[in-house]
């Protein structure tokens, strides 16, 4: 029989000692979903979060302390279940993009059970008046609701990317049959120029980046290419430390959210590509041969694999 529990003081230190052991799971949890993830971006947010959550896991050794009281874990079986839902997402067959969404939807309810029970937690300590304690446990909560953010837009951006490489790539196939049902070719026509037009410029017509698609790692390609489609350099708000850029973005005018991005300068946004060892892979045109906006970070190891036919995979 479970002992009665004596007042909210010890109520606290239990919901504590459960959050303690929620926090180190996801310590041991948190490199998986870093390995799992193909997009730079979302490997960079899990490894930002693993560095944030071990400075959550002294924090919460700092409130252990200032209520004298031991840092112990209880064993926090609602993170064991989460965790565990996540690792059978981590070994199903999906293609890149359908992982990263899976991931990402993983990564938000760790979160979100987070939050409420930091939530829950911080009306305790207010109640009792741990005013330090509350602080501290209010700063967790800060983090924890940033990185849903940043999931939840970097989410949003994701599956618009993969939306927009299905009309101008995935859903090509479609496209062209049904024309040929109605004795049309100017669109297969269209299509095979502009994929003529794009292999004279040394790009791949296959691969999961979309019709026509070629590596850019030059400067003044990249600005140009930008600049043509009223592009401007972004990085991803909150993900850079002091003096940081953090993850780097193309923010094109009706897509990305004012909250999401940051605009920098070419210089920072060059830095840091140069420092990551990057190459930006872009469309030039979708299949119809309008402008295509399509862009991704890929590492240039893997740029360079592109090129010589092998599989497409964002940068690590």
């Amino acid at each position: 029989m479970a002992k009665k529990v004596a007042g909210l003081e010890e109520l606290l230190v239990q919901e504590l000692q459960d959050l303690y052991d929620a926090e180190k799971q996801l310590v041991r949890a948190l490199p998986k979903m870093v390995k799992a993830a193909s997009n730079e971006e979302l490997q960079n947010a899990f490894r930002d979060h693993l560095e944030v959550t071990k400075g959550q896991v002294q924090r919460l050794e700092q409130v252990f302390e200032g209520m004298d009281q031991k840092a112990r874990s209880k064993p926090c079986k609602g993170m064991k279940g989460i965790v565990e839902e996540g690792n059978e997402t981590l070994q199903e067959d999906l293609d890149e993009g359908l992982m990263d969404a899976a991931i990402i939807g993983a990564g938000r309810r760790v979160e979100h059970y987070e939050m409420a029970g930091y939530a829950s937690v911080i009306a305790m300590a207010k109640q009792l008046g741990l005013r330090n304690a509350e602080q501290l446990l209010n700063e967790t909560l800060r983090e924890e609701m940033e990185t849903d953010k940043l999931l939840a837009n970097l989410g949003k951006r994701l599956l618009k990317e993969s939306g927009a490489m299905m009309q101008s790539g995935g859903g090509e196939s479609a496209r062209a049959k049904s024309a040929g049902s109605r004795g049309g070719s100017s669109s297969s026509s269209k299509s095979r120029k502009s994929s003529k037009s794009a292999r004279s410029r040394g790009s791949s017509s296959s691969g999961s980046a979309g019709h026509g698609s070629h590596a850019l790692m030059d400067h003044d390609e990249i600005q140009q290419w930008a600049e043509e489609r009223n592009a401007v350099p972004s990085c991803v708000r909150g993900t850079g430390d002091k003096g940081d850029t953090g993850m780097l973005r193309l923010n094109f005018p009706g897509y990305s959210g004012e909250e999401s991005l940051e605009e920098i300068s070419w210089d920072d946004w060059f830095e840091k590509f140069d420092e990551r060892g990057l190459a930006l892979l872009v469309q030039e045109t979708t299949a119809e041969g309008q402008k295509s906006n399509f862009n991704k970070l890929v590492s240039r190891e893997t740029a360079n694999q592109k090129s010589k036919g092998g599989r497409t995979k964002s940068a690590h």
